[in-house]
């Protein structure tokens, strides 16, 4: 956990240093904060080369954690996000196998009303993830969109709503027999609800 901290704090120091001269707005909510959210994960359906069935993910549990800073209506942030399934179904077989996805993403969000105590927002992200499928794991670079609305409950906090598909373009998976899978275009989609606190 504090390396996952110390790489948060470094990703949003990196972004405000570059992002503080194009963000320099004078709003109240201006400042760091933590979030943290849960809900739900989708894995995007993987199709298979030759064969009409494709591999189907059962939806399971969604979290995320992030650090960020407030310039106003942007915000940049370092986020880590976990996407998760028990169940896999392929060409009419389902099968509890774990899939485990974790995400280091940097984003940068854009807050339409944030003078208000409702607000929509969008950002897009960077990253890298790594996906374990049933013990097999592999890394990769990652981009996203996310997407939602919050609500300030006090000047220190938020609740929000929040909608974020990541992207994985190219996974190599090692087998036992020293020969390899590639999976293209991996996609997950966490929908979840979650608080933003300031300080």
């Amino acid at each position: 956990m504090k390396s996952i901290k110390k790489l948060f704090a470094a990703s949003v120091a990196g972004l405000s240093l570059v992002c503080s001269p194009l963000f320099a707005d004078d709003y109240s909510s201006k400042g760091s904060y933590w979030n943290v959210s849960i809900g739900g994960s989708a894995i995007g359906d993987i199709d298979v080369s030759g064969i009409s069935s494709d591999i189907e993910f059962e939806t399971g549990l969604g979290l995320d954690l992030g650090y960020g800073y407030d310039f106003g209506k942007t915000r940049v942030e370092g986020t880590w996000v976990r996407g998760q399934s028990d169940r896999t179904t392929w060409v009419g077989y389902t099968v509890q196998l774990d899939t485990t996805i974790d995400s280091i993403m940097g984003s940068i969000y854009y807050d339409f009303r944030e003078d208000k105590k409702w607000s929509p927002f969008i950002g897009a992200s960077l990253g890298s993830t790594n996906v374990d499928f049933d013990g097999a794991s592999a890394s990769g670079f990652s981009y996203g969109i996310g997407y939602g609305v919050s609500y300030k409950t006090s000047d220190e906090v938020d609740v929000f709503f929040k909608a974020h598909t990541t992207v994985i373009p190219d996974l190599t998976f090692a087998t036992v027999n020293n020969s390899s899978v590639t999976i293209t275009n991996g996609n997950y989609t966490n929908a979840t609800i979650g608080l933003r606190y300031r300080f």
